[in-house]
């Protein structure tokens, strides 16, 4: 592996600034709580974090409505703290991603502000902008991605028209098919990658370019909000094949800063299509949406998987998250017991780059909203609530939180798990601490094999090393038969109470309910 493709072999970790830390005691975390938690990450054993929005921003959708694209907002720190996070960070052998917001702004970037002063603004057309029809009504049938913000057009009654807005109305999309947008983000991209950030998340990628004469979807998608995949056509405000132009542009400036990479955001439901937004001379890697999306099955999770792994490019490597802010947590979705365990397991060791949402390795849960309603307008709230550092809280803030613990932080708290050998904590530790010392995890072939029952097992192999991965999923034991592969191994890493080192044979494995194991091919009679 190159030097500058460390990504292909990295853990990810992801921290959602307002909720892992708190520095000053105003119940918001910040920038440098997550400069006092590095010892922790780096024990823990990630390669990189990616810090969700941090710029100034009057929050209708929590940061990623931006209002400077070149600072950082105060409830967070200053630029100083974030280049001391960048340093600190790196002399833990951790690198740095943000998140890239290319598809929109804020109502209140100077940048809107100006568009919207007039319809001879030089900055009109650096947004969408467009007359209702005769009747009144938007001016074509498209929706907002949030149910609760309708269709994404919004009128504005100084100039007369409406603006389109993809998401909320405090999001007026960007006009990308205008050069000086182009250029004015080119500099924003600059500016971090100047300050020494290792890459970017970029937001909703797919959604950048849209329909030049803004026409109507087809009547058989006019429902749609999000991504979906219709034989009579696509959605004409996303994924246009325009869209590539500005990710290649995107690409050629990372590529002139060594070491770099870029994480797609694309929740298209065509993994075909997907796989055309990665591994090729667009973005470097990309969030696997329907992974996150499937059941507790395991023939579901092994369908996905083969499904992207046939249609990506050679030599491409898709990102593995099982919760991110969101989407709810894997123990609210999945239950608890062993199943967040043999989800650590499957998420650490398929041929692909992992990605940890905080507070995942200690098997947090969604929390029920405030008592006072709502705060997201898309209500995920309960996915974003403070990092249980402790059973009191006051690991995270010594003031009261801007959002409440779960209820079940007493009992799932770093705290409590870790000096236990037993917990979630420690086998997340022992996972990655696996992986990064085995190259056929990191680098490794994948193949996936017929074993029956509820367990998707596969083989992760290089010259010299060859690991059987076996996941039951179902809550009883279960036997499982692989007679193709040879009588000796040894097994490397159980999820249960499996003891590291007995011998196994391979091809007949009995896996206790709810137990992943790691087994080494191979190994002596």
């Amino acid at each position: 592996m190159k030097h500058d493709e460390w990504w292909r072999e990295a853990v990810l970790y992801q921290i959602y600034p307002r909720s892992f830390a708190d520095s000053d005691g105003d119940g918001v975390g910040d920038l440098p709580g997550v400069i006092d938690r590095l010892g922790y990450l780096a024990e823990l054993g990630v390669d990189a974090v990616w810090l969700s929005p941090f710029y100034p921003s009057p929050l209708a959708d929590f940061g990623y409505d931006v209002s400077d694209f070149q600072a950082v907002d105060p409830s967070y720190g200053t630029l100083e703290d974030f280049d001391e996070l960048l340093r600190r960070a790196h002399e833990h052998g951790i690198r740095v991603v943000v998140d890239l917001i290319m598809n929109h702004t804020s109502v209140e970037h100077p940048w809107f502000a100006e568009s919207r002063s007039s319809r001879t603004s030089p900055k009109r057309d650096w947004y969408i902008w467009a007359d209702s029809r005769p009747d009144g009504g938007p001016p074509n049938n498209w929706l907002s991605a949030f149910e609760k913000c309708g269709p994404a057009w919004t009128f504005d009654e100084p100039t007369g028209q409406c603006y389109l807005h993809s998401f909320t109305p405090g999001q007026p999309d960007l006009n990308w098919r205008n050069p000086e947008v182009r250029a004015a983000m080119r500099e924003v991209w600059r500016f971090w990658l100047d300050r020494g950030v290792d890459g970017f998340r970029v937001d909703v990628a797919h959604r950048l370019m849209k329909d030049a004469e803004l026409r109507d979807n087809i009547a058989e998608l006019a429902h749609a909000r999000r991504h979906v995949s219709h034989p009579l056509g696509r959605q004409r405000h996303l994924d246009l094949p325009e869209t590539f132009d500005v990710l290649r542009d995107l690409r050629r400036t990372l590529d002139s800063y060594e070491g770099t990479f870029a994480l797609g955001e694309v929740p298209i439901s065509d993994d075909r299509r997907l796989a055309e937004y990665f591994g090729g001379d667009g973005m470097h890697t990309a969030f696997h949406i329907a992974f996150w999306e499937q059941p507790w099955r395991a023939a579901a999770f092994r369908e996905t998987v083969d499904r992207l792994a046939a249609y990506a490019r050679p030599g491409a490597l898709p990102t593995y998250a099982l919760a991110t802010h969101d989407i709810s947590r894997t123990v609210t979705r999945y239950g608890g017991g062993g199943r967040p365990r043999v989800a650590a397991a499957m998420m650490t060791t398929l041929r692909g780059i992992p990605c940890v949402y905080y507070g995942e390795e200690i098997g947090m849960a969604d929390a029920p909203p405030p008592l006072d309603g709502l705060l997201d307008v898309d209500g995920r709230d309960g996915t974003r609530v403070p990092m249980q550092w402790d059973e009191t809280g006051a690991g995270f803030s010594r003031a009261a939180p801007w959002l409440p613990f779960a209820s079940d932080q007493h009992d799932v708290n770093v705290v409590k798990q870790l000096d236990d050998p037993d917990s979630l904590l420690s086998l997340y530790r022992r996972l990655i601490a696996f992986r990064r010392d085995s190259p056929a995890l990191r680098r490794g072939e994948y193949r996936s094999l017929d074993c029956g029952g509820d367990v998707f097992a596969y083989l992760r192999s290089v010259p010299g090393e060859r690991l059987l991965v076996a996941l039951n999923f179902a809550p009883h034991r279960t036997e499982v038969a692989l007679p193709e592969l040879p009588p000796h191994g040894r097994l490397e890493l159980s999820t249960g109470t499996g003891e590291a080192g007995s011998p196994v044979d391979p091809r007949s494995l009995s896996l206790a309910p709810d137990e992943g194991v790691i087994v080494r091919i191979g190994g002596t009679p």
